[in-house]
Protein backbone atom coordinates (compact mmCIF):
# COMPACT_ATOMS: atom_id res chain seq x y z
CA UNK A 1 0.00 0.00 0.00
CA UNK A 2 2.87 2.36 0.78
CA UNK A 3 4.29 1.92 -2.73
CA UNK A 4 0.90 2.60 -4.33
CA UNK A 5 0.38 5.61 -2.08
CA UNK A 6 3.71 7.02 -3.22
CA UNK A 7 2.75 6.54 -6.88
CA UNK A 8 -0.60 8.22 -6.32
CA UNK A 9 1.06 11.16 -4.58
CA UNK A 10 2.89 11.83 -7.85
CA UNK A 11 -0.21 11.66 -10.08
CA UNK A 12 -1.07 14.87 -11.89
CA UNK A 13 -4.82 14.22 -11.79
CA UNK A 14 -7.45 11.96 -10.24
CA UNK A 15 -8.05 10.44 -13.67
CA UNK A 16 -4.74 8.57 -13.28
CA UNK A 17 -5.95 6.81 -10.12
CA UNK A 18 -6.12 3.37 -11.77
CA UNK A 19 -3.12 3.66 -14.09
CA UNK A 20 -0.98 1.47 -11.85
CA UNK A 21 -3.66 -1.25 -11.69
CA UNK A 22 -4.19 -1.05 -15.47
CA UNK A 23 -0.49 -1.72 -15.99
CA UNK A 24 0.02 -4.35 -13.27
CA UNK A 25 -3.04 -6.55 -13.51
CA UNK A 26 -5.06 -6.05 -16.73
CA UNK A 27 -6.53 -9.57 -16.49
CA UNK A 28 -7.66 -9.24 -12.87
CA UNK A 29 -11.34 -8.61 -12.14
CA UNK A 30 -11.89 -4.97 -11.27
CA UNK A 31 -15.70 -4.86 -10.89
CA UNK A 32 -18.21 -7.63 -10.35
CA UNK A 33 -21.80 -6.48 -10.84
CA UNK A 34 -24.59 -9.04 -11.05
CA UNK A 35 -23.43 -11.37 -13.85
CA UNK A 36 -21.04 -8.81 -15.38
CA UNK A 37 -17.32 -9.21 -14.62
CA UNK A 38 -15.01 -6.47 -15.86
CA UNK A 39 -11.24 -6.87 -15.80
CA UNK A 40 -8.95 -3.89 -15.39
CA UNK A 41 -8.19 -4.21 -19.10
CA UNK A 42 -11.91 -4.00 -19.91
CA UNK A 43 -12.35 -1.03 -17.61
CA UNK A 44 -9.41 0.86 -19.12
CA UNK A 45 -10.71 0.30 -22.67
CA UNK A 46 -14.27 1.42 -21.86
CA UNK A 47 -13.04 4.52 -20.02
CA UNK A 48 -10.87 5.63 -22.95
CA UNK A 49 -13.61 4.91 -25.49
CA UNK A 50 -16.16 6.85 -23.46
CA UNK A 51 -13.77 9.80 -23.17
CA UNK A 52 -13.37 9.94 -26.97
CA UNK A 53 -17.14 9.66 -27.46
CA UNK A 54 -17.73 12.54 -25.06
CA UNK A 55 -15.17 14.65 -26.84
CA UNK A 56 -17.11 14.15 -30.08
CA UNK A 57 -20.16 15.52 -28.24
CA UNK A 58 -18.26 18.69 -27.43
CA UNK A 59 -17.27 17.87 -23.84
CA UNK A 60 -14.08 19.74 -23.06
CA UNK A 61 -11.95 20.58 -20.06
CA UNK A 62 -14.18 22.45 -17.61
CA UNK A 63 -17.45 21.16 -19.10
CA UNK A 64 -20.02 20.18 -16.46
CA UNK A 65 -21.32 16.65 -16.97
CA UNK A 66 -23.72 14.96 -14.53
CA UNK A 67 -24.28 11.34 -13.55
CA UNK A 68 -27.74 10.30 -12.29
CA UNK A 69 -27.86 6.59 -11.64
CA UNK A 70 -27.84 3.85 -9.06
CA UNK A 71 -24.52 2.07 -8.68
CA UNK A 72 -23.41 0.28 -11.84
CA UNK A 73 -20.10 -0.22 -13.71
CA UNK A 74 -21.09 2.49 -16.20
CA UNK A 75 -21.04 4.97 -13.29
CA UNK A 76 -17.31 4.33 -12.78
CA UNK A 77 -16.63 4.29 -16.54
CA UNK A 78 -18.33 7.66 -17.06
CA UNK A 79 -16.74 9.21 -13.99
CA UNK A 80 -13.17 8.39 -14.94
CA UNK A 81 -13.69 9.23 -18.60
CA UNK A 82 -14.68 12.70 -17.45
CA UNK A 83 -11.71 13.02 -15.11
CA UNK A 84 -9.38 12.14 -17.97
CA UNK A 85 -10.95 14.87 -20.12
CA UNK A 86 -10.65 17.44 -17.34
CA UNK A 87 -14.44 17.83 -17.33
CA UNK A 88 -16.23 18.45 -14.02
CA UNK A 89 -18.21 15.48 -12.72
CA UNK A 90 -21.51 16.64 -11.20
CA UNK A 91 -22.84 13.95 -8.88
CA UNK A 92 -26.59 14.08 -8.35
CA UNK A 93 -28.77 11.90 -6.15
CA UNK A 94 -30.78 9.48 -8.30
CA UNK A 95 -33.49 9.34 -5.60
CA UNK A 96 -34.63 12.90 -6.32
CA UNK A 97 -37.68 13.50 -8.50
CA UNK A 98 -37.24 14.76 -12.08
CA UNK A 99 -38.11 18.41 -11.21
CA UNK A 100 -35.49 18.35 -8.43
CA UNK A 101 -32.93 16.79 -10.74
CA UNK A 102 -33.71 19.32 -13.48
CA UNK A 103 -33.15 22.21 -11.07
CA UNK A 104 -29.79 20.80 -10.02
CA UNK A 105 -28.75 20.28 -13.64
CA UNK A 106 -29.62 23.89 -14.38
CA UNK A 107 -27.89 25.17 -11.26
CA UNK A 108 -24.67 23.41 -12.30
CA UNK A 109 -25.01 24.50 -15.97
CA UNK A 110 -24.76 20.87 -17.07
CA UNK A 111 -24.50 20.29 -20.81
CA UNK A 112 -24.43 16.47 -20.87
CA UNK A 113 -25.77 13.96 -18.34
CA UNK A 114 -25.60 10.19 -17.95
CA UNK A 115 -29.00 8.90 -16.85
CA UNK A 116 -30.26 5.57 -15.59
CA UNK A 117 -33.76 6.55 -14.55
CA UNK A 118 -35.25 4.97 -11.46
CA UNK A 119 -38.60 4.67 -13.26
CA UNK A 120 -39.37 4.85 -17.00
CA UNK A 121 -41.82 7.69 -16.43
CA UNK A 122 -39.18 9.62 -14.48
CA UNK A 123 -36.74 9.29 -17.37
CA UNK A 124 -39.36 10.55 -19.81
CA UNK A 125 -40.19 13.51 -17.58
CA UNK A 126 -36.55 14.51 -17.16
CA UNK A 127 -36.04 14.30 -20.92
CA UNK A 128 -39.01 16.65 -21.36
CA UNK A 129 -37.78 19.08 -18.71
CA UNK A 130 -34.25 19.22 -20.13
CA UNK A 131 -35.00 18.81 -23.83
CA UNK A 132 -33.54 22.20 -24.81
CA UNK A 133 -30.56 22.30 -22.46
CA UNK A 134 -29.05 18.89 -21.64
CA UNK A 135 -27.94 15.97 -23.82
CA UNK A 136 -28.95 12.79 -21.97
CA UNK A 137 -26.95 9.59 -22.42
CA UNK A 138 -29.14 6.73 -21.26
CA UNK A 139 -27.52 3.92 -19.25
CA UNK A 140 -30.44 1.49 -19.06
CA UNK A 141 -29.38 -1.95 -20.42
CA UNK A 142 -30.56 -2.95 -23.89
CA UNK A 143 -31.24 -6.66 -24.43
CA UNK A 144 -29.30 -7.39 -21.26
CA UNK A 145 -26.18 -5.58 -22.50
CA UNK A 146 -24.62 -2.29 -21.48
CA UNK A 147 -26.03 0.48 -23.65
CA UNK A 148 -23.02 2.70 -22.92
CA UNK A 149 -20.43 0.10 -23.89
CA UNK A 150 -22.31 -0.59 -27.13
CA UNK A 151 -22.54 3.15 -27.83
CA UNK A 152 -18.80 3.78 -27.53
CA UNK A 153 -17.56 0.49 -29.02
CA UNK A 154 -16.28 2.12 -32.22
CA UNK A 155 -14.17 4.74 -30.45
CA UNK A 156 -10.36 4.54 -30.00
CA UNK A 157 -9.18 2.78 -26.84
CA UNK A 158 -6.22 5.09 -26.34
CA UNK A 159 -5.95 7.74 -23.58
CA UNK A 160 -7.48 11.12 -24.56
CA UNK A 161 -4.24 12.90 -23.60
CA UNK A 162 -5.72 16.04 -22.06
CA UNK A 163 -3.44 18.00 -19.67
CA UNK A 164 -5.14 18.13 -16.26
CA UNK A 165 -3.50 19.58 -13.12
CA UNK A 166 -4.04 18.89 -9.44
CA UNK A 167 -5.44 22.41 -9.02
CA UNK A 168 -8.19 21.88 -11.58
CA UNK A 169 -11.75 21.26 -10.36
CA UNK A 170 -12.56 17.53 -10.52
CA UNK A 171 -16.11 17.16 -9.29
CA UNK A 172 -19.07 18.60 -7.44
CA UNK A 173 -20.98 16.76 -4.73
CA UNK A 174 -24.14 17.88 -3.00
CA UNK A 175 -24.48 17.80 0.76
CA UNK A 176 -27.28 15.70 2.16
CA UNK A 177 -28.10 18.17 4.92
CA UNK A 178 -31.12 17.95 7.22
CA UNK A 179 -32.92 21.06 6.00
CA UNK A 180 -32.81 23.42 3.06
CA UNK A 181 -31.43 23.16 -0.46
CA UNK A 182 -28.32 20.95 -0.68
CA UNK A 183 -25.06 22.90 -0.85
CA UNK A 184 -22.81 22.11 -3.81
CA UNK A 185 -19.31 21.12 -2.66
CA UNK A 186 -16.42 21.63 -5.08
CA UNK A 187 -13.38 19.31 -5.03
CA UNK A 188 -10.05 19.59 -6.87
CA UNK A 189 -8.07 16.71 -8.36
CA UNK A 190 -5.28 17.35 -5.84
CA UNK A 191 -7.57 17.35 -2.83
CA UNK A 192 -9.12 14.03 -3.83
CA UNK A 193 -5.72 12.46 -4.44
CA UNK A 194 -4.35 13.71 -1.11
CA UNK A 195 -7.33 12.20 0.72
CA UNK A 196 -6.77 8.83 -0.97
CA UNK A 197 -3.06 8.86 -0.06
CA UNK A 198 -3.85 9.79 3.54
CA UNK A 199 -6.40 7.02 3.95
CA UNK A 200 -4.04 4.41 2.48
CA UNK A 201 -1.75 5.10 5.43
CA UNK A 202 -4.49 4.01 7.83
CA UNK A 203 -7.01 1.70 6.14
CA UNK A 204 -6.10 -1.74 4.77
CA UNK A 205 -6.54 -1.97 0.99
CA UNK A 206 -3.96 -4.63 0.09
CA UNK A 207 -3.30 -5.52 -3.52
CA UNK A 208 -6.10 -7.71 -4.89
CA UNK A 209 -8.44 -7.43 -1.91
CA UNK A 210 -12.04 -8.50 -2.59
CA UNK A 211 -14.26 -5.67 -1.38
CA UNK A 212 -18.06 -5.54 -1.31
CA UNK A 213 -19.35 -2.00 -1.93
CA UNK A 214 -22.94 -0.91 -1.34
CA UNK A 215 -22.68 2.82 -0.53
CA UNK A 216 -23.95 5.11 -3.29
CA UNK A 217 -21.36 6.40 -5.77
CA UNK A 218 -22.88 9.91 -5.79
CA UNK A 219 -21.91 10.19 -2.11
CA UNK A 220 -18.52 11.03 -0.56
CA UNK A 221 -18.47 7.40 0.64
CA UNK A 222 -17.51 6.56 -2.97
CA UNK A 223 -13.94 6.94 -1.74
CA UNK A 224 -14.19 3.28 -0.69
CA UNK A 225 -14.73 2.29 -4.33
CA UNK A 226 -11.88 4.56 -5.42
CA UNK A 227 -9.53 3.01 -2.86
CA UNK A 228 -10.39 -0.49 -4.05
CA UNK A 229 -9.72 0.35 -7.70
CA UNK A 230 -6.56 2.35 -6.95
CA UNK A 231 -5.01 -0.67 -5.23
CA UNK A 232 -5.94 -3.31 -7.79
CA UNK A 233 -8.77 -4.74 -5.73
CA UNK A 234 -11.84 -6.57 -6.95
CA UNK A 235 -14.99 -4.61 -6.10
CA UNK A 236 -18.26 -6.51 -5.85
CA UNK A 237 -20.64 -3.64 -6.58
CA UNK A 238 -24.23 -3.52 -5.29
CA UNK A 239 -26.91 -1.07 -6.37
CA UNK A 240 -29.17 -1.75 -3.36
CA UNK A 241 -29.22 -3.78 -0.17
CA UNK A 242 -31.05 -7.11 -0.08
CA UNK A 243 -29.97 -9.27 2.84
CA UNK A 244 -30.17 -12.67 1.11
CA UNK A 245 -28.21 -11.48 -1.93
CA UNK A 246 -25.70 -9.59 0.24
CA UNK A 247 -25.00 -12.66 2.37
CA UNK A 248 -24.81 -14.92 -0.69
CA UNK A 249 -22.08 -12.84 -2.33
CA UNK A 250 -20.20 -12.43 0.94
CA UNK A 251 -19.72 -16.19 0.79
CA UNK A 252 -19.61 -16.96 -2.95
CA UNK A 253 -17.24 -14.09 -3.80
CA UNK A 254 -15.12 -14.73 -0.70
CA UNK A 255 -15.36 -11.08 0.33
CA UNK A 256 -12.48 -9.87 2.50
CA UNK A 257 -13.63 -6.33 3.35
CA UNK A 258 -16.96 -4.53 3.77
CA UNK A 259 -18.18 -1.08 4.76
CA UNK A 260 -21.52 -1.00 6.58
CA UNK A 261 -23.83 1.12 8.68
CA UNK A 262 -24.75 -0.28 12.14
CA UNK A 263 -28.18 -1.56 11.08
CA UNK A 264 -26.69 -3.64 8.26
CA UNK A 265 -24.04 -4.98 10.65
CA UNK A 266 -26.79 -6.19 12.98
CA UNK A 267 -28.65 -7.89 10.14
CA UNK A 268 -25.46 -9.66 9.10
CA UNK A 269 -24.90 -10.92 12.65
CA UNK A 270 -28.51 -12.07 13.01
CA UNK A 271 -28.31 -13.89 9.69
CA UNK A 272 -25.10 -15.68 10.64
CA UNK A 273 -26.80 -16.79 13.88
CA UNK A 274 -29.67 -18.26 11.87
CA UNK A 275 -27.81 -19.73 8.91
CA UNK A 276 -24.66 -21.59 7.93
CA UNK A 277 -22.38 -18.96 6.42
CA UNK A 278 -18.63 -19.35 6.02
CA UNK A 279 -17.24 -15.84 6.61
CA UNK A 280 -13.76 -16.99 7.60
CA UNK A 281 -12.28 -14.99 4.70
CA UNK A 282 -13.76 -11.69 5.98
CA UNK A 283 -10.88 -9.68 7.44
CA UNK A 284 -11.99 -6.04 7.67
CA UNK A 285 -15.20 -4.25 8.65
CA UNK A 286 -15.44 -0.48 8.22
CA UNK A 287 -18.41 1.20 9.87
CA UNK A 288 -19.56 4.80 10.14
CA UNK A 289 -22.36 7.36 9.57
CA UNK A 290 -24.30 7.01 12.84
CA UNK A 291 -23.91 5.88 16.47
CA UNK A 292 -23.41 2.16 17.01
CA UNK A 293 -24.57 0.47 20.21
CA UNK A 294 -21.59 -0.68 22.25
CA UNK A 295 -23.22 -4.07 22.81
CA UNK A 296 -23.68 -4.54 19.06
CA UNK A 297 -20.07 -3.66 18.38
CA UNK A 298 -18.81 -6.05 21.05
CA UNK A 299 -21.03 -8.78 19.62
CA UNK A 300 -19.62 -8.16 16.13
CA UNK A 301 -16.02 -8.27 17.38
CA UNK A 302 -16.64 -11.57 19.15
CA UNK A 303 -18.59 -13.11 16.25
CA UNK A 304 -16.63 -12.07 13.16
CA UNK A 305 -13.02 -12.05 14.41
CA UNK A 306 -12.21 -9.17 12.05
CA UNK A 307 -10.33 -5.91 12.22
CA UNK A 308 -12.83 -3.11 12.84
CA UNK A 309 -12.39 0.49 11.70
CA UNK A 310 -14.66 3.39 12.66
CA UNK A 311 -14.52 6.66 10.71
CA UNK A 312 -15.81 10.19 11.10
CA UNK A 313 -16.00 12.77 8.35
CA UNK A 314 -18.24 14.82 6.11
CA UNK A 315 -18.73 15.77 2.47
CA UNK A 316 -16.85 19.05 2.88
CA UNK A 317 -13.70 17.17 3.95
CA UNK A 318 -13.65 14.72 1.05
CA UNK A 319 -14.82 12.01 3.41
CA UNK A 320 -12.72 10.95 6.39
CA UNK A 321 -11.14 13.05 9.16
CA UNK A 322 -10.65 10.61 12.04
CA UNK A 323 -10.37 6.84 12.38
CA UNK A 324 -10.73 4.41 15.28
CA UNK A 325 -8.24 1.63 14.54
CA UNK A 326 -8.62 -2.05 15.42
CA UNK A 327 -6.27 -1.80 18.40
CA UNK A 328 -8.29 1.16 19.70
CA UNK A 329 -11.39 -1.05 19.88
CA UNK A 330 -9.66 -3.31 22.39
CA UNK A 331 -7.72 -0.70 24.37
CA UNK A 332 -8.47 -0.15 28.08
CA UNK A 333 -11.34 -2.63 28.21
CA UNK A 334 -13.29 -1.06 25.34
CA UNK A 335 -13.01 2.49 26.68
CA UNK A 336 -12.86 3.93 23.16
CA UNK A 337 -15.71 2.00 21.55
CA UNK A 338 -17.84 5.16 21.78
CA UNK A 339 -15.09 7.30 20.21
CA UNK A 340 -14.61 8.06 16.51
CA UNK A 341 -10.86 7.86 16.90
CA UNK A 342 -7.98 10.19 16.15
CA UNK A 343 -7.10 12.25 13.04
CA UNK A 344 -5.79 10.41 10.00
CA UNK A 345 -2.39 11.56 8.64
CA UNK A 346 -2.52 15.16 7.48
CA UNK A 347 -5.76 15.90 9.34
CA UNK A 348 -6.31 17.76 12.62
CA UNK A 349 -9.17 18.44 15.06
CA UNK A 350 -9.86 21.37 17.39
CA UNK A 351 -12.62 21.80 19.95
CA UNK A 352 -13.66 25.44 20.01
CA UNK A 353 -15.54 27.35 22.71
CA UNK A 354 -18.19 30.00 21.86
CA UNK A 355 -15.56 32.75 22.33
CA UNK A 356 -13.30 31.16 19.71
CA UNK A 357 -10.74 29.76 22.14
CA UNK A 358 -9.68 26.11 22.25
CA UNK A 359 -11.43 23.97 24.84
CA UNK A 360 -9.26 21.96 27.25
CA UNK A 361 -9.26 18.17 27.06
CA UNK A 362 -12.51 16.68 28.30
CA UNK A 363 -14.59 19.82 27.62
CA UNK A 364 -17.24 19.84 24.91
CA UNK A 365 -17.35 22.47 22.19
CA UNK A 366 -17.77 22.82 18.45
CA UNK A 367 -15.58 20.57 16.31
CA UNK A 368 -13.29 22.30 13.81
CA UNK A 369 -11.33 20.11 11.38
CA UNK A 370 -8.80 20.39 8.61
CA UNK A 371 -7.34 17.77 6.35
CA UNK A 372 -5.98 16.80 2.96
CA UNK A 373 -9.34 16.31 1.23
CA UNK A 374 -11.01 19.57 2.24
CA UNK A 375 -13.31 21.11 -0.34
CA UNK A 376 -12.27 24.10 -2.40
CA UNK A 377 -15.54 25.95 -1.79
CA UNK A 378 -19.32 25.87 -1.91
CA UNK A 379 -20.38 26.61 -5.48
CA UNK A 380 -21.51 30.22 -6.05
CA UNK A 381 -21.78 30.81 -2.29
CA UNK A 382 -18.83 32.93 -1.13
CA UNK A 383 -20.50 34.05 2.08
CA UNK A 384 -21.41 30.48 3.06
CA UNK A 385 -17.88 29.34 2.19
CA UNK A 386 -16.35 32.14 4.26
CA UNK A 387 -18.54 31.27 7.25
CA UNK A 388 -17.64 27.57 7.03
CA UNK A 389 -13.88 27.95 6.51
CA UNK A 390 -12.21 29.82 9.35
CA UNK A 391 -8.46 30.25 9.07
CA UNK A 392 -8.16 27.04 7.05
CA UNK A 393 -10.39 25.09 9.47
CA UNK A 394 -13.82 23.76 8.55
CA UNK A 395 -16.56 24.41 11.11
CA UNK A 396 -18.47 21.15 11.29
CA UNK A 397 -21.29 22.38 13.58
CA UNK A 398 -20.86 19.04 15.32
CA UNK A 399 -20.26 19.13 19.06
CA UNK A 400 -17.79 16.92 20.86
CA UNK A 401 -14.69 16.72 22.99
CA UNK A 402 -11.12 15.46 22.77
CA UNK A 403 -9.66 13.46 25.64
CA UNK A 404 -6.09 13.80 26.85
CA UNK A 405 -4.94 11.15 24.35
CA UNK A 406 -6.49 12.97 21.40
CA UNK A 407 -9.51 10.68 20.85
CA UNK A 408 -12.61 12.44 19.57
CA UNK A 409 -16.03 11.83 21.14
CA UNK A 410 -19.18 13.20 19.48
CA UNK A 411 -22.07 14.64 21.47
CA UNK A 412 -24.45 16.07 18.86
CA UNK A 413 -25.05 19.00 16.55
CA UNK A 414 -24.56 22.62 17.61
CA UNK A 415 -27.90 23.57 16.08
CA UNK A 416 -29.64 20.59 17.76
CA UNK A 417 -28.62 21.62 21.28
CA UNK A 418 -31.46 21.25 23.78
CA UNK A 419 -31.48 23.67 26.73
CA UNK A 420 -33.74 22.38 29.51
CA UNK A 421 -33.85 24.17 32.83
CA UNK A 422 -30.50 25.77 32.07
CA UNK A 423 -28.84 22.42 31.32
CA UNK A 424 -27.25 21.83 27.91
CA UNK A 425 -28.28 18.48 26.44
CA UNK A 426 -26.85 17.11 23.20
CA UNK A 427 -29.13 14.65 21.38
CA UNK A 428 -26.21 12.29 20.84
CA UNK A 429 -25.87 11.79 24.58
CA UNK A 430 -29.45 10.49 24.75
CA UNK A 431 -29.30 8.58 21.47
CA UNK A 432 -26.21 6.64 22.58
CA UNK A 433 -28.02 5.34 25.67
CA UNK A 434 -31.20 4.35 23.83
CA UNK A 435 -29.22 2.58 21.11
CA UNK A 436 -27.75 0.23 23.71
CA UNK A 437 -31.04 -1.67 23.35
CA UNK A 438 -29.69 -2.98 20.08
CA UNK A 439 -31.99 -6.00 19.92
CA UNK A 440 -35.06 -3.75 20.02
CA UNK A 441 -34.14 -0.33 18.65
CA UNK A 442 -33.50 0.24 14.92
CA UNK A 443 -33.38 4.06 14.76
CA UNK A 444 -33.72 7.00 17.14
CA UNK A 445 -34.27 10.73 16.68
CA UNK A 446 -33.84 12.91 19.77
CA UNK A 447 -34.86 16.57 19.76
CA UNK A 448 -36.17 19.39 21.96
CA UNK A 449 -39.74 20.65 22.13
CA UNK A 450 -41.05 23.75 23.96
CA UNK A 451 -41.83 23.39 27.66
CA UNK A 452 -43.52 26.14 29.69
CA UNK A 453 -41.62 25.21 32.84
CA UNK A 454 -38.16 24.21 31.57
CA UNK A 455 -37.94 26.09 28.26
CA UNK A 456 -37.51 22.82 26.40
CA UNK A 457 -37.74 19.15 27.23
CA UNK A 458 -36.33 16.10 25.51
CA UNK A 459 -38.45 14.01 23.18
CA UNK A 460 -37.44 10.81 21.39
CA UNK A 461 -38.99 9.19 18.34
CA UNK A 462 -38.01 5.53 18.16
CA UNK A 463 -38.27 2.94 15.39
CA UNK A 464 -38.23 -0.62 16.71
CA UNK A 465 -36.78 -3.73 15.16
CA UNK A 466 -39.37 -5.99 13.48
CA UNK A 467 -41.08 -8.18 16.08
CA UNK A 468 -39.98 -6.10 19.07
CA UNK A 469 -42.54 -5.72 21.87
CA UNK A 470 -40.73 -2.89 23.62
CA UNK A 471 -43.17 -0.22 24.82
CA UNK A 472 -42.66 3.50 25.21
CA UNK A 473 -43.17 3.19 28.97
CA UNK A 474 -40.53 0.47 29.28
CA UNK A 475 -38.15 2.63 27.28
CA UNK A 476 -38.84 5.62 29.52
CA UNK A 477 -38.00 3.53 32.58
CA UNK A 478 -34.80 2.34 30.91
CA UNK A 479 -33.76 5.93 30.17
CA UNK A 480 -34.46 7.11 33.71
CA UNK A 481 -32.32 4.26 35.05
CA UNK A 482 -29.39 4.89 32.70
CA UNK A 483 -29.02 8.66 32.43
CA UNK A 484 -29.39 11.79 34.60
CA UNK A 485 -32.99 12.83 35.19
CA UNK A 486 -32.65 16.16 33.37
CA UNK A 487 -31.43 14.34 30.26
CA UNK A 488 -34.02 11.54 30.19
CA UNK A 489 -36.75 12.03 27.55
CA UNK A 490 -39.98 13.36 28.98
CA UNK A 491 -41.77 12.06 25.89
CA UNK A 492 -41.08 8.91 23.90
CA UNK A 493 -43.08 7.84 20.87
CA UNK A 494 -42.82 4.60 18.94
CA UNK A 495 -43.10 5.34 15.22
CA UNK A 496 -43.05 3.12 12.11
CA UNK A 497 -40.43 5.29 10.41
CA UNK A 498 -38.58 8.58 10.73
CA UNK A 499 -38.96 11.42 8.20
CA UNK A 500 -35.86 11.57 6.04
CA UNK A 501 -34.42 13.69 3.30
CA UNK A 502 -33.54 12.33 -0.10
CA UNK A 503 -30.15 11.04 1.07
CA UNK A 504 -31.46 9.37 4.20
CA UNK A 505 -30.70 11.94 6.91
CA UNK A 506 -33.40 12.29 9.56
CA UNK A 507 -35.34 15.56 9.39
CA UNK A 508 -35.54 16.33 13.10
CA UNK A 509 -36.95 19.76 12.28
CA UNK A 510 -40.03 18.04 10.86
CA UNK A 511 -40.41 16.01 14.06
CA UNK A 512 -40.14 19.17 16.18
CA UNK A 513 -42.75 20.90 14.07
CA UNK A 514 -45.13 17.95 14.23
CA UNK A 515 -44.77 17.86 18.04
CA UNK A 516 -45.51 21.59 18.29
CA UNK A 517 -48.31 21.70 15.72
CA UNK A 518 -50.03 18.30 15.57
CA UNK A 519 -52.35 17.73 12.64
CA UNK A 520 -52.37 19.55 9.38
CA UNK A 521 -51.23 23.16 9.17
CA UNK A 522 -52.66 25.95 7.07
CA UNK A 523 -50.30 27.49 4.56
CA UNK A 524 -49.36 30.98 5.72
CA UNK A 525 -48.72 33.86 3.38
CA UNK A 526 -45.12 34.54 2.37
CA UNK A 527 -43.96 37.89 3.77
CA UNK A 528 -40.60 39.30 4.84
CA UNK A 529 -39.40 37.76 8.08
CA UNK A 530 -39.09 39.94 11.19
CA UNK A 531 -35.54 40.94 12.09
CA UNK A 532 -33.84 38.63 14.57
CA UNK A 533 -36.55 35.99 14.27
CA UNK A 534 -35.88 32.39 15.19
CA UNK A 535 -36.22 29.97 12.26
CA UNK A 536 -38.18 26.79 12.74
CA UNK A 537 -39.85 24.33 10.41
CA UNK A 538 -43.54 23.57 10.25
CA UNK A 539 -44.89 20.54 8.44
CA UNK A 540 -47.94 20.22 6.21
CA UNK A 541 -49.54 16.77 6.30
CA UNK A 542 -48.81 13.41 7.87
CA UNK A 543 -45.27 12.05 7.55
CA UNK A 544 -46.20 8.41 7.29
CA UNK A 545 -48.63 8.62 4.38
CA UNK A 546 -46.99 10.96 1.87
CA UNK A 547 -43.92 10.75 -0.30
CA UNK A 548 -43.46 14.47 -0.74
CA UNK A 549 -42.92 16.57 2.36
CA UNK A 550 -43.88 20.21 2.04
CA UNK A 551 -42.21 22.25 4.73
CA UNK A 552 -42.93 25.76 5.87
CA UNK A 553 -40.12 28.07 6.95
CA UNK A 554 -41.89 29.72 9.86
CA UNK A 555 -40.34 32.68 11.68
CA UNK A 556 -41.40 32.70 15.33
CA UNK A 557 -40.80 35.49 17.82
CA UNK A 558 -42.58 36.43 21.02
CA UNK A 559 -46.16 37.58 20.38
CA UNK A 560 -45.68 37.73 16.63
CA UNK A 561 -47.61 35.99 13.90
CA UNK A 562 -45.59 33.40 11.98
CA UNK A 563 -44.45 34.39 8.51
CA UNK A 564 -43.52 31.70 6.09
CA UNK A 565 -42.33 30.51 2.72
CA UNK A 566 -42.21 26.94 1.50
CA UNK A 567 -39.66 24.38 0.38
CA UNK A 568 -40.13 20.78 -0.68
CA UNK A 569 -38.36 17.70 0.60
CA UNK A 570 -38.49 14.24 -0.89
CA UNK A 571 -38.56 10.91 0.85
CA UNK A 572 -36.12 8.19 -0.09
Amino acid sequence: MREIAQKLSRCSSFGALMDDAFARCPEREAIVYEDWRLTYGDLERYIHQTAHYLRHLGVRKGSRVAILSRNCPEWIIAEFALYQLGAIVVKINWRLTPPEQARMLARNQVSVAFLKAEKPEWGAELERLCADSVRLIRLEPVDGRSALCALVSGEPDTPPDVPVSRDDVACRLHTSGTTGEPKCVVYTHGGMLREIVSMLQVYPYPDGQRYQFIAQLFHSAAIGAHLSLATGGTMVLKDHFALEDYMHTLVSERIESISVVPTVLKWILDETDNGDYDLSHLKTVNYSTCPIPKALLQRAIEKLHCSFYQSYGMTEMGSTVTALLPEDHLRDGGKYLSSVGRPIPGAAVRIVAPDGSDCPAGTAGEIYVRGPGRMLEYLDAPETTHAALVGGWYRTKDMGMLDAQGYLFLSGRADDLIISGGENIYPGEVTNVIMQLCDDVAEVAVYGVPDETWGEHVKASVVLMPGSRLTAEALRQYCRAHMPTFRAPKEIEIVPELPKGATGKVLTAVLRARAQCPGKLTRASCRPCPSGARRQLLFFGEISVVKRLTVCYCEITNNQTPHSGTREYFRR
